[in-house]
């Protein structure tokens, strides 16, 4: 009864009168192209675009799909529909479900107190599908549902409008089968620019494809795989292969060629491991070495490429993952490798002079002090420098102003018993040359600073007057004694010349006071002050006190 009575409010309607609007005015259309894997269910809109300010009062259609490929399982009231009478649900709304689609037949209100004006993207019917077969299906707007058959048209001012009509598709896909993804690093990796010697390790990762949402099962267990991957063999060398996998496999056996390598993988000969690449996860691991003779020399980076192969091995082995014992062949990553060209430097030292403050006697200008000289070696390994380099000796020379100092003695501070230091003095400076041991017993590494020499200087008598200080320098110098001596230290037989790094030494006139046991700082006291003094002159080359008997 339903049925018969919504063809007959819409017959009535669309007779009422021809219409002098044209179809262009309205446009009804299926939602944009949907897809989705067989068992999927998917849903597809019926929209009415009205573009004029005509008042609309109704509408009938019917919507047609393939049956092969589709069932229609249900259709609702869109947004526009739900609300379309003033907030609320139309008059007579009659919606008839199909083997081959539905027919749609709506008066907004019967005394015309509602209508739907201009606009576009009102939401009529909601339609669900299951998807049974592959195949595209068309689903669009049809004049051939339902007995008598449903036409496809709008109602305005009591006249019918036939619409523009623009009709949807839904694809189905197939379940795909499990898809798995090979892929080699993009990196960039230094080598030695003037030798061209450098290495790396490349991790090789599997990772499978997740298809779930279209239906496919995920992850899928694997049995095991073989690889084969090429570079340049004028750059690179590969030295092993070694899988790394969670356990330990029955079988992995790699081949080493000259333009690549390849493996292959059997986790469990009875089945016993499987292994999910539901992520990324690294199976492989290649050291590979630099081709020296074609990168000496270089300057500029240099790219190079690491290329799955099907043709590598004899016979060749292909790049398939094996899963429920079927070979699949997997999506094939590429990886770039940028060689950046460095130079590792040296050895290098510092020769470190103290900057210090030293008290003289005001009325004499006397005083006498000892210095400590030392050496540090620059930790350049994270350059790709060796460090510590074990040092077999060293030679010094050093310049003070003979105008106000004079070394009086030299002395090698060592952890043991040089084969060889001998000093030499001068009016304006000292040199020394050491040598650990003659046969190799001794070496000395400098991985932090040392005090390898100490120099008792004294003021040159006359030479200081008035109450103001004065600095003079401590300066390296190679080209004191007869021959000059180099500021060298000796690392595998080699000289290596230092960073030279002077001193400053501040000489500060100190003036008699009356004489009190135990006032080291000459400050007219005797406290707390007097211990910390006399330690420091003692032991961290502190300044010294004009009154030694008094402490």
């Amino acid at each position: 009864m339903l049925r018969v009575l919504s063809v007959l409010t819409m017959t009535v309607l669309a007779s009422l009168s021809t219409s002098n609007l044209a179809a262009q005015d309205f446009n009804l259309q299926i939602s944009s192209p949907a897809n989705g894997a067989v068992g999927a269910s998917i849903d597809q809109v019926a929209v009415l675009d009205n573009n004029v300010a005509s008042e609309v009062a109704g509408w009938s259609y019917g919507v047609c799909h393939d049956t092969s490929i589709l069932t229609l399982t249900a259709v609702v009231d869109g947004s526009t529909t739900e609300i379309v009478k003033n907030g609320a649900a139309p008059d007579f709304n009659q919606v008839n479900v199909l083997a081959e689609g539905y027919t749609v037949g709506l008066v907004i209100c019967f005394t015309g107190c509602a209508t739907l004006g201009g606009g576009v993207g009102y939401e009529l019917n909601v339609a669900s599908y299951s998807c049974d077969n592959e195949g595209i299906s068309t689903t669009s707007f049809c004049d051939t549902l339902g007995s008598p058959a449903v036409e496809t048209v709008i109602v305005v001012n009591g006249s019918s409008v036939v619409p523009e009509q623009q009709s949807g598709t839904i694809e189905v896909l197939g379940v795909p089968g499990p898809s798995y993804s090979y892929s080699a690093p993009t990196e960039s990796v230094t080598f030695d620019g003037t030798t061209g010697a450098g290495s790396f390790t490349a991790a090789i990762s599997v990772a499978e494809i997740d298809n779930s949402a279209i239906g496919a099962p995920f992850p899928n267990p694997t049995q095991g795989f073989s690889m084969g991957l090429a570079s340049d063999d004028s750059l690179l060398t590969p030295l092993s292969v070694t899988e790394s996998l969670p356990f330990s496999a029955d079988f992995a056996e790699s081949s080493i060629l000259a333009g690549g390598w390849t493996i292959g993988v059997v986790y469990s000969f009875t089945g016993a491991n499987t292994l999910a690449f539901d992520s990324a996860l690294e199976v492989v691991l290649v050291d590979y070495d630099t081709v020296a003779g074609g990168l000496a020399g270089a300057v500029d980076n240099v790219v190079t490429t690491l290329s799955w192969s099907n043709d590598l091995g004899s016979p060749p082995v292909e790049n398939v993952i094996v899963v429920s014992g079927s070979s699949i062949a997997p999506v094939l990553e590429d990886g770039t490798i940028t060689l950046e060209p460095f130079s590792v430097p040296a050895a290098e030292f510092n020769f470190s002079a103290p900057s210090a403050t030293i008290n003289y006697d005001g009325n004499t200008g006397s005083a006498c002090f000892t210095s400590a000289f030392s050496i540090s070696e620059v930790d350049n390994s994270a350059l790709g420098a060796d460090f510590p380099n074990p040092s077999q000796g060293f030679s010094m020379g050093m310049s003070n102003d003979s105008n106000l100092l004079e070394p009086n003695a030299v002395t090698a501070t060592l952890p043991f018993d040089a084969d060889f230091a001998e000093g030499g003095l001068f009016a304006d400076g000292w040199t020394i040359g050491v040598v650990y041991s003659f046969t190799g017993g001794n070496t000395l590494a400098f991985d932090t600073s040392i005090d390898v020499v100490v120099v008792d200087y004294c003021t040159v008598a006359g030479a200081l007057s008035g109450t103001s200080s004065t600095e003079t320098a401590l300066t390296w110098s190679s080209t004191l004694g007869t021959p000059p001596v180099d500021n060298v230290v000796v690392v595998n037989g080699s000289s290596v010349e230092p960073t030279l790094n002077n001193g400053t030494l501040t000489l500060q006139p100190v003036f008699d006071i009356p004489f009190i046991r135990g006032n080291c700082n000459g400050d007219s006291g005797v406290n707390i002050a007097d211990g910390i003094w006399i330690l420091n002159e003692l032991f961290l080359s502190g300044p010294s006190g004009t009154c030694f008997i008094s402490c």
